[in-house]
């Protein structure tokens, strides 16, 4: 079994074998949502962030006596678990204000009575500017207290500022593995990356940067795409599962780039060392890019996106909501008024987390597809009589 099939094994449960080694030595685990949460503070205090997913809920059912069915099936599936024990080896769980549905879990959760005991709501600003960042360092400020204050320990700059080295080496090491992808072929397919992330979120940052490492040497001269893939760019929320992407790669797409929570906005840029802890940690959480619940930064996310499209070569843009996502319904209208002026194709998907519809996903993604390909074929076809028309003359 290689490296790939083991970590797809991680990405595919609640926890690893190193979370559990890190929870059998004492370790506490602490959950959070949202990549707007500073995983230092946590790392700092001496716990193992673990990013909150629904992964392997197997359903809904004790999620829909607290939600309705228009919302989201990430939030139902998460409380479906949450009621069912699934996160009981957590010692506290991290909210925060990304949407309404998510918003309202951190109730539900009290009013459930769920444990762990220490539930804590962190908002973040919905707006990038000066009033905003300063909001957000004393949001920081304010959750690290609460952090030591529950559970007895002490938070030191010190600490914190091993812990965003060790947080910058990892976002580095990923966004290498990110990069990669620029290359004609691609040397570790998009779903193989969304796996590793799903794993490197559940464990210890050190256990994660060896990891990486090896990940880094593995893929070295390796060919994980072919030369006819259609290059796709994905804008999406939450996508934590490896099949889907997994889909899309099998009807013959590449996935070179993203704007995904498991994805761009989670490896984004490093803290900066040298500013103060807090402050270097509230520039880089409130300033890497940008999911749709930000107000006003849509400009920042097309430059973003179109940025990526040069840089990554992609042929083409996958635009993806959850249902009854208002969020991401709003931003993907706005991404199709923008493709008309710039003249990239986009394939808008809606879908259910662990949903059906396989079957009209995949003939979506075929059709389109082979309109790219046709396109390719028109385009070099110009070019062809361009350069016959110019030799002639």
């Amino acid at each position: 079994m290689d490296i790939f099939e083991k970590i797809k094994i991680m990405a595919g449960k609640d926890a690893n074998e190193f979370l559990e080694g890190a929870i059998k030595n004492g370790k506490k685990a602490i959950g959070y949502f949202c990549s707007y949460v500073p995983e230092e503070i946590i790392h700092a205090a001496g716990f193992v962030p673990y990013r909150m997913r629904a992964i392997a809920s197997g359903g809904t059912s004790r999620g829909d006596i607290y939600f309705s069915a228009i919302n989201c099936t990430f939030v139902r599936h998460c409380f479906h678990k949450a009621l069912q024990g699934d996160f009981g080896f957590l010692d506290g769980v991290i909210f925060m204000n990304g949407c309404d549905h998510t918003r309202r879990m951190y109730d539900n959760w009290r009013h459930a009575d769920i444990k762990p005991d220490f539930r804590y709501m962190f908002v973040a600003p919905h707006v990038v500017n000066k009033t905003a960042r300063k909001r957000f360092i004393d949001e920081i400020a304010t959750f690290r207290q609460a952090l030591s204050g529950h559970f007895g320990v002490q938070i030191t700059d010190e600490a914190l500022r091993e812990s965003i080295r060790l947080y910058n080496r990892k976002r580095s090491l990923l966004a290498e593995l990110y990069e990669s992808r620029r290359q004609e072929i691609l040397p570790i397919r998009g779903s193989e990356l969304l796996n590793i992330l799903m794993a490197v979120t559940m464990m210890p940052v050190e256990d994660s940067i060896a990891l990486l490492e090896e990940v880094k040497n593995t893929i070295r001269g390796r060919a994980a795409s072919s030369s006819g893939d259609v290059r796709i760019f994905l804008a999406s929320g939450c996508v934590e599962e490896g099949e889907h992407l997994e889909l899309i790669e099998t009807c013959g797409g590449a996935i070179v780039a993203d704007n995904i929570c498991y994805g761009a906005r989670h490896l984004d840029s490093i803290v900066d060392p040298a500013e103060d802890p807090i402050q270097g940690l509230a520039a880089r959480y409130l300033d890497h890019v940008s999911c749709p619940r930000m107000i006003d930064d849509f400009r920042r996310r097309l430059d973003y996106l179109n940025c990526a499209i040069r840089e990554y070569s992609a042929d083409a843009v996958i635009a993806e909501k959850l249902k009854f996502c208002d969020l991401w319904g709003g931003e993907i209208y706005i991404i199709r008024k923008e493709s008309k002026k710039r003249g990239f194709p986009v394939l808008a998907l809606e879908r259910e987390l662990y949903g059906a519809g396989e079957g009209q996903i995949r003939t979506r993604l075929q059709a389109f597809f082979e309109q790219i390909r046709n396109r390719r074929a028109a385009d070099q076809e110009m070019f062809k009589a361009a350069g016959n028309n110019y030799t002639v003359s």
